[in-house]
């Protein structure tokens, strides 16, 4: 049962796949046909339509690009959009701003070992 019904279920991913692929790829990165033309070709001759799909737009054409400056490299930023770092760990200063304030709290606070009275002997 499972073997008959992976392939179609592969089948079927490829070409929904496909389909949402084109529908989200910009006018400007189509190759050769308009995007009408290319659901067209994916849901007539579904398996070749999304294999040729696939094959022509090769494996990302540059809609996403890394985040500038990222550390990590991962992280991905629209065109002509700012990348924020993703939490506040990645945030140089936020990470900052954290050790100004320890700086701060450490200079403001006193010492807690001078301001402890010096213990009496009991025995005196």
């Amino acid at each position: 049962m499972l073997l008959t019904t992976l392939p179609a279920l592969l089948y079927i991913g490829l070409i929904v796949y496909s389909v949402f692929d084109v529908l989200q790829t910009p006018p400007d990165e189509l190759y050769r046909l308009t995007r009408g033309q290319w659901v067209a070709v994916i849901i007539v001759v579904p398996l070749f339509g999304a294999v040729l799909w696939l094959l022509a737009t090769g494996p990302r054409r540059g809609r996403h690009e890394h985040a500038p400056g990222h550390p990590s490299g991962t992280g991905w930023a629209a065109e002509g959009m700012t990348q924020y770092p993703v939490g506040p760990d990645d945030d140089p200063d936020f990470i900052a701003g954290l050790a100004r304030a320890q700086r701060k709290r450490t200079l403001t606070r006193p010492d807690e070992e001078s301001e402890k009275p010096e213990k009496e002997d009991p025995d005196n």
